[in-house]
């Protein structure tokens, strides 16, 4: 038995579940798990099925069947097989909780996806990258921000990569490159945004006196910090503390905010509508 995901998104409407629901019947199909939700605000309805079928299921024929209830609805969807694990590249500079967070939660089997390629403007982690037997590569970025993109990108189609994180990676991404990979790069902030985008979000906190820290993780655009947020926590703190404290607390909070961030993409539960998600699980 194979195991598929379903993700639909399509303006409301009377019918939708029924329709898709008899569609996998049909098609031999037994649902697991079905959650949808109407976005009253917006007039959006969007659903995410888990099922399963057998190992000759024919995607091709199944895709022939649904189009016909795809155009009725307007539905923009997506079928995806659980047994196909996506290649994520990390990109990293020198802070690295976030890095062996990523490594650890993927060694103990909680990510289910592949890690080909560790890249970095930096050399210091590329040590982690041989502990755990994964190609290193290092951006020379004194050879100027356009070269350096265009070997990432070379490296990124060598490995076939679907999707990339930015572990504290501490580089702008061109407009360019953000285009060419939207909606498919994850980013973890140091801030809770909207509030303190940009450099030293713990230092822009503290001196507003906030009594809350937190980290986001989004999609990376164009418009720095700015992208749809996938993930969000925060962590109560006290007016004792320092911004160096701040520092060392929010760690723990980046690194569990892009994990979760990450798990929420690959189980295909991140819905985006314009400038913001829905998360379905």
């Amino acid at each position: 038995m194979n195991t598929y995901v379903l993700k639909i998104s399509c303006p409301d409407s009377k019918g939708i579940i029924a329709e898709v629901s008899q569609a996998l019947s049909l098609s031999g199909a037994n649902i697991i798990d079905l959650n949808q939700y109407s976005a009253g605000d917006i007039d959006m309805f969007f659903l995410k099925a888990i099922f399963s079928v057998v190992d000759d299921f024919d995607e091709a024929a199944f895709t022939d069947s649904f189009s016909p209830i795809a155009n009725k609805f307007s539905m923009k969807w997506d079928l995806f097989n659980q047994s196909k694990k996506l290649k994520v590249a990390i990109l990293v500079s020198k802070t690295n909780h976030c890095l062996w967070e990523l490594l650890l939660k993927h060694q103990d089997g909680e990510l289910n996806c592949e890690f080909p390629v560790i890249i970095s403007n930096h050399l210091i982690n590329e040590p982690i990258a041989k502990q755990f037997g994964i190609p290193f590569y290092h951006l020379d970025m004194s050879e100027g921000k356009e070269k350096a993109e265009k070997r990432k990108q070379k490296i990124l189609e060598e490995y076939k990569i679907d999707i990339l994180v930015m572990a504290r990676y501490m580089q702008i991404l061109s407009s360019d490159f953000t285009k060419a990979w939207n909606n498919r790069i994850i980013n973890i902030h140091h801030g809770f945004l909207p509030a303190f985008m940009g450099a030293k979000p713990y230092h822009q906190a503290w001196y507003k006196g906030v009594k809350i820290i937190g980290a986001t993780a989004h999609f990376a655009t164009q418009d720095l910090d700015q992208g749809p947020i996938i993930a969000q926590d925060v962590l109560h703190i006290t007016d004792k503390c320092s911004i160096t404290e701040f520092v060392q607390q929010g760690k723990d909070i980046e690194r569990k905010t892009l994990y979760t961030g990450l798990k929420l993409y690959l189980e295909h539960s991140v819905f985006v509508y314009e400038n913001r998600t829905f998360i379905i699980n």
